[in-house]
């Protein structure tokens, strides 16, 4: 189980450099940083695939786009000085703390029935 949190956390490192570089790309204009872009998601992607051969695809996508979310909202405050308020750390607070309730779950739901 350990390998499927490495590559996950390597699909969401991949996805948040492809996003950051975004605002480098100009509008496809900065090559470099586009290439940057196409092959950081390309890579993120495949990984992502990978994962959710054998494993909970509503896990996966949670924590892949929920981690990722809350970097690049991060990212975007610390490198590009995007606005901050309550509202968005408590969002990135809610976020995480989902990640850990998902990460934290030990027995199966299947076949329970209120």
């Amino acid at each position: 189980m350990k390998n499927v949190y490495i590559l996950l956390g390597l699909s969401i490192i991949l996805e948040v450099i492809g996003a950051t570089f975004m605002k480098y790309t100009n509008g496809f204009e900065n090559e470099a940083a586009s290439l940057v872009v196409i092959l950081s998601y390309l890579l993120a992607l495949t990984l992502y695939i990978i994962i959710t051969k054998n494993h909970e695809l509503g896990m996966i996508n949670a924590l892949w786009s929920g981690g990722g979310t809350a970097l690049v909202t991060i990212i975007g405050i610390i490198l590009f000085g995007e606005t901050t308020s309550f509202q968005k750390l408590i969002g990135v607070a809610l976020i995480l703390a989902g990640i850990y309730g998902l990460n934290t779950r030990r027995r199966s739901m299947k076949g329970v029935h209120s």
